[in-house]
């Protein structure tokens, strides 16, 4: 019969502290004494907050094993014994009476514990463990007797299995079968590599030779004939590892001993295969109603990409100019998909999970921490393309950069320098430096190109007009309207300065051009005696820097006397 559980340290502090408050024993001072029986009135007890009651611990339960078997589970205490150590205790002593449980069978008797009923299981006259009616699984609804049996059910396959495997002819019968199987397994394995190899290059040769595996410019058959590959090899890899789990299983079902763990295992791995199964079959209706979704999403953006394509032209007539139409396209189709990928998302398996969460949250910061450089780069794109100030195939100048437009794009320019040097120009730096289009300007007045030469005031200055003048007239690839043109941009203490500005129809060859233009100009100032020079003033000369009127038009190699 259990007794009441007797007040323990907390219950005591407890009195000590209510019995020796200031506060309490102010309220008892300050109370009428009526009926006074000690120093603490009625009142004052009435107040004092009820003790806890004692928590009870549920304690482990622990399962009690032997020769790779379970016997039964305790899940009680006894004798003051938690379950763990009754298992211990158990698994010692069938281990001390080993040898007699080889010869005898075990057997069960009814007794009493504490008053609860118990089954004692004993071997000859030698006890082994005994398992209580609380030890039962109240949810299975299993009576006492029923468990006992199954023990002893299982303490008899141990039994016979011990007899077995130290049966010369069983051990013999195992490790055949064993090494049979594991001849076929290895065998199986070089069958499945060579099997691996053949059809994984069979199919990465049949990709490699598809004509349609092609975006834009881009050849995709390498890299889907690469991925076809690996797919195969991992197929053949889980059919591989499929094989090893089977054998494992199979030996280990071969020998006494082991054959718990082999029926297990196998439990385990089909488990394992049933949950996957169910798993893909659960998600074929989200697969499909995602796989939809994206074909509706395709031909949508195929239509798009169709429309826009046709709205581009370069001439005055069409809606979009071929950049702009370009842009818009890409634009679209990518706006498209993205609105059809997050329809599509919430139906695939394991979108919900918290995996997938984490995923997006962090893809989501790292896009909005990277982005502020990317979204000034791509307003900038926009303002270039649709304002139409340079197009692809026009040759321009920004800043110190001169080329043909090869690509513009929604962050970069690609420019072509005469030299043949491949210059990406960020957008953002076309839009914050001054361009000049000089394509534009061939369509208008031609393109400009000028040369600056600084002369000293002794030769007269209709002189050196005629000259600049008759080494453009010379140069190749000089239009005649406009007509070149000097001017005087500056007058310096020691020398003017002459600009020569020629016009030319093809903007590409500006530097051709420029580089005939001077030496042209070298020539004819050579032939008329003119030192191109820049003199700086050192001293005063006996006569005056000046040119006498009669001077004034000399004949140049150009002009007629």
């Amino acid at each position: 019969m259990r007794m009441p559980p007797m007040p323990g340290l907390t219950g005591c502090l407890l009195s000590f502290f209510l019995l020796f408050s200031p506060t309490v024993w102010g309220q008892a001072q300050s109370a009428p004494p009526a009926d006074s029986k000690g120093p603490l009135a009625p009142a004052a007890t009435a107040d004092a907050p009820p003790a806890e009651p004692e928590k009870v611990v549920a304690t482990p339960a622990s399962s009690f094993e032997w020769w790779n078997r379970e016997i039964t589970i305790f899940r009680s205490t006894t004798t003051k014994l938690s379950p763990e150590a009754r298992s211990k205790d158990a698994s010692e002593k069938v281990e001390e009476f080993s040898d007699q449980l080889l010869e005898t069978p075990v057997t069960a008797e009814s007794a009493e514990i504490d008053g609860e009923a118990t089954v004692r299981f004993m071997v000859g006259d030698k006890y082994l463990f005994s398992l209580l009616a609380s030890d039962l699984d109240e949810l299975a609804g299993q009576s006492l007797e029923e468990e006992s049996q199954e023990v002893l059910a299982k303490m008899e396959e141990i039994r016979l299995a011990r007899l077995e495997q130290g049966s010369a002819e069983a051990i013999a019968k195992g490790i055949t079968a064993a090494v049979i199987a594991s001849v076929i397994f290895f065998a199986s394995l070089f069958v499945l590599r060579f099997i691996s190899r053949r059809v994984s290059n069979f199919v990465e040769r049949r990709i490699r030779s598809m004509r349609r595996l092609r975006v834009a410019r881009t050849d995709l058959r390498p890299h889907f004939g690469l991925l076809g590959k690996q797919f195969i090899k991992v197929l053949i890899f889980l059919l591989g590892f499929y094989l090893f789990c089977i054998w494992v299983a199979f030996v280990f079902n071969q020998f006494p001993l082991t054959e718990p763990l082999g029926s297990a295992f196998t439990e385990h791995l089909m488990a394992f295969a049933s949950g996957i199964l169910k798993t893909m079959v659960a998600a074929i209706p989200g697969l499909a109603t995602a796989a939809l979704i994206l074909f509706v999403t395709r031909w949508l953006a195929k239509l798009v990409d169709r429309v826009v394509r046709s709205m581009g032209d370069d001439e005055e007539t069409g809606v979009l100019a071929n950049d702009a139409a370009k842009a818009t396209r890409r634009i679209a189709v990518a706006c498209i998909w993205i609105i059809g990928l997050v329809l599509a998302y919430p139906y695939l398996p394991g979108s919900g999970s918290d995996a997938f969460k984490g995923i997006s949250v962090l893809l989501g910061l790292m896009v909005s921490l990277g982005s502020s450089g990317m979204i000034n780069q791509v307003m900038s794109g926009f303002v270039l393309l649709y304002s139409g100030s340079v197009r692809t195939g026009e040759y321009i100048k920004v800043g110190e950069i001169e080329g043909t437009i090869t690509e513009m794009g929604i962050l970069a320019v690609k420019v072509l320098t005469p030299p043949g040097e491949f210059l990406v120009i960020p957008n953002a730096v076309m839009i914050t430096n001054p361009t000049t289009n000089f394509t534009r300007l061939k369509k208008d007045t031609g393109v400009p190109i000028s040369s600056v030469v600084t002369i000293g005031y002794d030769a007269p200055w209709r002189q050196v007009h005629e000259l600049l003048t008759a080494a453009a007239r010379q140069t190749s690839g000089v239009i005649e309207n406009p007509a070149p043109k000097v001017l005087q941009k500056a007058l310096s203490d020691w020398y003017a300065e002459y600009t020569l500005t020629v016009y030319a129809d093809e903007p590409t060859a500006r530097g051709a051009i420029l580089s005939e233009l001077n030496g042209n100009i070298q020539d004819a100032f050579n032939e008329a005696g003119i030192q191109i020079m820049s003199p700086h003033y050192q001293k005063d000369p006996p006569e005056p820097m000046v040119i006498p009127k009669d001077r004034w038009f000399p004949p140049t190699p150009g002009r007629e006397s």
